[in-house]
């Protein structure tokens, strides 16, 4: 092949090559964030939000909208709305309106699944109100699904919602004797924020954690590196604040013939960290350990009674049973087993002084 030749190839694919860069950067728009309504009996709204990058590095949300019975259906609805394909390769998080979740999420979320674009790191959030006007809110220099993603990532990090994604949500749902958890957002003025989680009998919303308890739920369900709880010592108007916090739990069943009690030990070490009272002598030191195992223990307690009434089990503890024994019968336990269940919580708290403020 003449050397003049060879330079021509090379340069008709170089020019291939720009214009292959252009056809997918400029010519697509590359979702952040999803929301689904439930419209009257089994219609979905979604709303689908695109990040536009302006010059003065601000945000625009570009948003469609697309109604249908299903996910799959729905992006195609909202395609012709589009003036170019929309791709959901860099979808942050997925939100359904309560309405919706209480009817079910699975279909949405096996469309989500199936889509090989979408990372299993993806964040499944449930709406107070509607999903639609939460996305309807502009956050100037960052879009929306990077700030809703950032709220999560930081309430999951460093404070009390137990480790959530796509992944660990249909993991605990294929699971037999373990129900999954979402984080509930809701609206404010000008941000969202969130407002407890939701456990689910299988794909549905069943019941809410509220905020103030969800420190003891995601003792139970996950593990704490980093939280603080406030307590209120016994008989004195005074409160202390521990932080920095690792929890721990370890499971243990006992089985009568064919009847299971288990013992959950809930392990918490942390600091405390302020205290209203005056300077912490190593007798209060105790007594706040004991007053922290005292709540631990309470509160677990009421929350599982909870669960075995609405027959959730967001702990796992039917996996708990069925990992331990032969022939483990599922429907028994469900139906007959965990309503009844004996459980017992233990808690050990270690607690060290640091950085008193008095």
């Amino acid at each position: 092949m003449p050397h003049h030749n060879i330079i021509w190839v090379i340069t008709i694919c170089l020019f291939l090559t720009g214009c292959l860069e252009k056809e997918i950067v400029d010519d697509i728009n590359i979702e952040s964030v999803e929301g689904f309504d439930l419209i009257g009996e089994n219609k979905v709204e979604g709303t689908f939000v695109v990040p536009v990058y302006k010059a003065d590095q601000t945000i625009e949300n570009e948003k469609f909208t697309a109604i249908s019975l299903l996910n799959k259906d729905i992006l195609r609805n909202a395609q012709k709305e589009s003036s170019a394909p929309i791709v959901n390769g860099s979808l942050e998080l997925v939100l359904f309106n309560k309405a919706l979740a209480e009817k079910g999420v699975l279909q949405l979320v096996d469309g989500l699944q199936r889509d090989a674009s979408i990372g299993t790191g993806l964040y499944l959030a449930i709406v107070e109100g509607e999903t639609k006007e939460l996305l309807q809110q502009n956050f100037g220099t960052r879009g929306i699904g990077d700030h809703l993603y950032n709220l999560l990532k930081h309430n999951i990090d460093r404070r009390d919602v137990p480790k959530t994604n796509l992944h660990i949500f249909l993991s605990d749902f294929y699971q037999e004797g373990k129900d999954p958890n979402l984080p509930i957002l809701k609206k404010t003025e000008d941000s969202a924020e969130i407002v407890g989680v939701a456990v689910m009998k299988e794909d549905k919303y069943e019941m809410t954690i509220p905020n103030e308890k969800l420190f003891y739920f995601k003792t139970l369900v996950d593990k704490h590196s980093n939280g603080t709880v406030s307590l209120e010592v016994d008989g004195k108007e005074e409160f202390v604040s521990i932080r920095s916090i690792n929890t721990d739990r370890k499971f243990k069943v006992k089985w009568e013939g064919d009847t299971p009690s288990i013992y959950i030990t809930v392990s918490l070490d942390g600091a405390v960290r302020e205290y209203t009272g005056n300077k912490v002598t190593p007798k209060e030191m105790k007594e706040f350990q004991k007053v922290l195992e005292k709540k631990i223990i309470k509160e677990s307690e009421s929350m599982i009674k909870e669960f075995q009434e609405k027959g959730v089990d967001p702990i796992g503890l039917g996996y708990q049973a069925k990992s331990r024994k032969r022939g483990f019968d599922y429907k028994k336990w469900k139906d007959e087993t965990y309503p009844t269940l004996t459980v017992k919580v233990k808690a050990e708290v270690r607690l060290i002084s640091t950085g008193i403020t008095e």
